[in-house]
């Protein structure tokens, strides 16, 4: 019991992470393939400062990392499997998406 306590506790804490929009934005742009720092702030339209506070929490929940290469710093996500993940979330709420969207056109 005590085992699935702890994997529970994870799970919140990955979803507390993802419960700020600009970090949900942030993952599903690393989903999309490795990012420096300053591609994913002009994407997000945030400072760097902020940016960084972001990937650090991303990165202490072990979202997402960064690495170097020919000299960048590059950050991704940490399992390939998140990016699946990603598109799953939004296939399953694209039907209410557009629901709501429909609900809204009609007042």
């Amino acid at each position: 019991m005590n085992e699935d306590r702890q994997r529970y506790a994870m799970h919140a804490a990955v979803f507390a992470a993802l419960s700020n929009p600009t970090r949900h934005e942030l993952m599903h742009l690393l989903c999309k393939g490795p990012r420096t720092p300053s591609e994913l702030a002009d994407a997000l339209q945030v400072s760097k400062p902020n940016l960084s506070q972001h990937l650090a929490l991303l990165q202490r929940e072990g979202l997402a990392k960064r690495s170097r290469q020919n000299g960048k710093v590059l950050w991704e996500v940490v399992d390939p499997r998140l990016s699946q993940a990603c598109e799953l979330i939004d296939e399953i709420l694209a039907r209410e998406l557009a629901n709501r969207t429909q609900v809204l056109e009609r007042k």
